[in-house]
């Protein structure tokens, strides 16, 4: 990415922070992290520039280290290594505090993002318009983002692309382009028809959120803890947003104009979708890898600490919250009256979208980080228990259940009587009344990534570094 020449001498921070999965079995990898600033004659500023340098360096080590720590101290359990996890997370919270302090010259139109509610922003306009296709993840009013014609089992590949790295989000399709980021840093678009490279966008850290496409515009995160909006057609910068962590997994969802992020520095934010100005951010209880749903101005999110909040669209106050046993990687699926989760506690829960209480749980045997999807009377799911969940929505009650090879992270899609899912390396599609195989593909790596339809297009992102495209070819 190119640094225009400003006045007045900025300083940008590009922090790869380390994304890290609690006891999901993903190690943390070292990443370099890179600062760039522009310096002229003025050789104080070169100085100043210098010495923040430094300290984020130190203190950006101390945090990878620390994040190492407690990703090894999460699956041990005991008296003990809990003491030891809330020790290693004070010292986390005050390592990232001072990363936070070191004082930068930042644009005007981003000195808004470090307030809690910036003064003199505007009343956000919230509207569920959005662009046909799959246009972001799991958003979608109906719960059922699938679209287009109907693809019937057995499919075809159509294409496939290598990106540098691990696949774990998911992709959007608009307009007969794929976009999908990639660990490699880079956000890809992809031509739909034969995965020709149209564009690619460097970041500054691995990107395991997946990209939300609306208006010509592309927003996606970062673990280099900056939200991006980016030109749909060609991948430049429109603006960046900076937030305090890691942008690691949560996807934006982006209504009217704004849009919503959850980041690892436990906070949800809003910006403007036109300018990247903050509107607000709200603190939860821990770090936000699940992503926001919304329905009637009402932003539905559950955190890594346990908790799942419903927050006002609009000004980020807390309407109700509900705390469960665990924490809560998976994103909500909604209805007119309830919302719908999964927990690690190894629960599925139903709440009233009204006041948060209670309609339903629903036990599996393994942690739910699955996202959940609705169709007619099914809510169906997945478990690391290798288990896919059809259940009832109305009262929880097991429909049926189908075990596949490996535990399920990936997400459902249902479309045309069949839910596709990822695991282990296999991509299925189980018949929804049922729970029966219809079809499945082995990639060569993990299928953490869950699968998108449209315009007659199934497309997965796999651990072999692939994106897979998928059609209907009639005999």
């Amino acid at each position: 990415m190119s640094t225009k020449k400003l006045s007045f001498l900025p300083v940008l921070l590009l922090i790869a922070v380390m994304g890290f999965l609690f006891g999901c079995g993903q190690q943390a990898k070292e990443k370099e992290i890179k600062i760039q600033f522009n310096v002229s004659g003025n050789a104080q500023t070169r100085q100043k520039a210098a010495q923040q340098q430094r300290i984020i360096e130190e203190q950006q080590k101390k945090l990878i280290e620390l994040q190492k720590a407690l990703s090894g101290l999460h699956s041990r359990g005991g008296a003990r290594s809990q003491r030891q996890v809330a020790k290693i997370k004070q010292e986390i919270a005050a390592v990232q505090k001072k990363i936070q302090s070191v004082p930068a010259v930042i644009p005007s139109e981003s000195r808004a993002e470090t307030a809690e509610k910036p003064a003199g922003v505007k009343k956000p306009v919230i509207s569920s318009a959005q662009a046909t296709g799959w246009a972001m993840f799991r958003q979608n009013l109906k719960n059922r983002p699938a679209s287009g014609p109907p693809i019937t089992p057995p499919l075809d590949l159509q294409w496939k692309y290598r990106s540098g790295a691990q696949i774990d989000g998911s992709a959007a399709l608009v307009g007969g382009v794929v976009y999908i980021g990639s660990s490699d840093s880079n956000v890809y678009a992809l031509n739909a028809k034969d995965g020709r490279q149209i564009w690619e966008k460097k970041t500054g850290g691995p990107v395991t959120s997946s990209p939300a496409v609306v208006k010509g515009r592309v927003f996606i995160g970062s673990d280099d803890t900056y939200l991006y909006c980016l030109q749909a057609k060609n991948g430049q910068v429109v603006w960046r947003a900076l937030t305090g962590g890691a942008l690691h997994f949560s996807s934006p969802a982006v209504i009217g104009d704004m849009v919503f992020i959850g980041c690892m520095d436990g906070n949800v934010y809003a910006f403007n979708a036109g300018s990247g100005t903050l509107i607000w951010k709200r603190k939860t209880d821990g770090p936000v890898a699940a992503s926001p749903k919304l329905s009637n101005g009402i932003l539905y999110i559950g955190t890594l600490g346990k908790t799942f909040y419903a927050l006002d669209a609009g000004s980020g106050e807390i309407k109700w919250k509900y705390v469960t046993e665990n924490r809560i990687f998976s994103t909500a699926a909604l209805d007119q009256e309830r919302v719908y989760f999964g927990s690690d506690d190894k629960n599925v829960y139903a709440l009233n979208q009204s006041n948060g209480e209670l309609a339903w749980k629903y036990r599996a045997q393994g942690w739910v980080s699955s996202s959940p999807c609705l169709s007619g009377k099914y809510l169906f799911v997945g478990s690391n228990d290798k288990h896919i969940y059809a259940l009832n929505k109305q009262t929880g009650g097991i429909i049926w259940k189908a075990k596949l090879k490996s535990k399920i992270l990936s997400s459902p899609v249902e479309f045309n009587g069949l839910v596709y899912i990822g695991a282990g390396d296999t991509i299925y599609a189980l018949r929804a009344k049922k729970g029966g195989r219809k079809w499945k593909y082995t990639t060569g790596g993990m299928v953490n990534s869950s699968p998108i339809i449209a315009h007659g297009v199934l497309v997965v992102g796999s651990f072999d570094r692939s994106i897979y495209a998928f059609t209907f070819i009639p005999q």
